[in-house]
């Protein structure tokens, strides 16, 4: 019997209906901690900005729902944000924020309008106007890779 090795984008692999290649694209993405919803309340973290939420010192700081992490692992990077507000201390005005590209420009709230958060293009960092110490995020996890990924399957 040959075995063939085929690549395949994980996307295709994702939308092309055979089973195990779905299967292993799942792994490849992650697909059950990007499915997760995580709210992250981080508290008495070191005067900061940017912050990326990806390290051991946001992770040490927070308080984790929704994703039960292993020791060494820390936050996945942000896919898509839920909900995202500045806690009391710090340079950055506490409240609500909203979200903007790496290109933006990150702005504190006034006036009732919620603040600019910036979110990296690798969904690590957070750029806020000022220093933060606490924060609240809810968000989905980004896939560990992206939909080009080429995937190496053995039939």
């Amino acid at each position: 019997m040959t075995t063939e090795t085929k690549t395949q984008s994980v996307r295709d692999a994702l939308n092309g209906g055979d089973a195990a290649r779905i299967a292993a694209a799942a792994e490849y993405i992650k697909l059950g901690t990007v499915l997760s919803p995580i709210k992250a309340v981080i508290a008495a973290l070191a005067a900061t900005n940017p912050v990326d939420i990806t390290t051991a010192a946001v992770k040490a700081a927070a308080t984790i729902t929704g994703i039960a992490l292993k020791t060494g692992e820390n936050l996945p990077a942000i896919g898509t944000v839920l909900a995202l507000r500045v806690g009391a201390g710090g340079v950055a005005d506490a409240g609500d924020r909203l979200i903007s590209d790496a290109g933006g420009a990150a702005a504190a709230k006034g006036g009732g309008v919620a603040g600019v958060a910036l979110l990296s293009d690798d969904g690590k960092t957070l750029t806020f106007e000022g220093n933060v110490i606490a924060f609240t995020i809810e968000y989905y996890p980004r896939p560990a890779v992206d939909g080009d990924h080429r995937l190496d399957l053995t039939s």
